[in-house]
């Protein structure tokens, strides 16, 4: 019967000391105040805009649409990685203007270039750093209908971000 108890107990601690170690790995299921993730979210999408139109942008800067974070990703103390969707369409500033891009005005016309993108931006209290970034044109122009679509595919691009500092 004591045996029988050791027992127990020995399994019981095994068990409280695994669930000790599941919380502290990362499980603690508190959510971010709405407002520090929405700084966040600001500040990661800034960093992708700023790294799409250095790549993307040809003579014309682009702005964004739309935004969301679909994911936060835990990597460190204090330190999360954001997985965003976000759409940008080309503006009237030019690429060397200098000009915040979210200023500036879209350009007007039906054929004005729009991408639909995603990003990983890591950040932490002191850095922002875009970790990988893609995007590929947005499909939603009625001239091209969706069986021109489907034979086409969609272009995608990815902007490596290994070798950058």
């Amino acid at each position: 019967m004591k045996r029988r108890d050791t027992l127990v107990l020995v399994r019981m601690k095994s068990y409280i000391c695994l669930l000790a170690l599941l919380q502290l790995l990362g499980c603690s299921g508190a959510p971010l105040p709405n407002s520090e993730l929405e700084s966040m979210a600001t500040r990661g999408l800034e960093a992708a805009l700023a790294e799409v139109n250095s790549v993307y942008a040809i003579n014309n800067l682009y702005r964004v649409t739309r935004g969301s974070v679909t994911r936060v990703i835990p990597v460190g103390l204090n330190t999360v990685d954001l997985m965003m969707a976000f759409g940008i369409k080309e503006t009237e500033c030019g690429k060397a203007s200098g000009s915040d891009p979210q200023t500036c005005a879209f350009r007007p016309g039906f054929f004005v270039n729009t991408l639909s993108c995603s990003s990983r931006v890591r950040i932490s209290a002191t850095s922002t750093q875009v970790v990988s970034a893609r995007c590929g044109r947005d499909g939603s122009s009625s001239s091209e209908s969706s069986e021109e679509m489907f034979s086409r595919g969609r272009q995608h691009f990815i902007i490596p971000l290994t070798n950058r500092v």
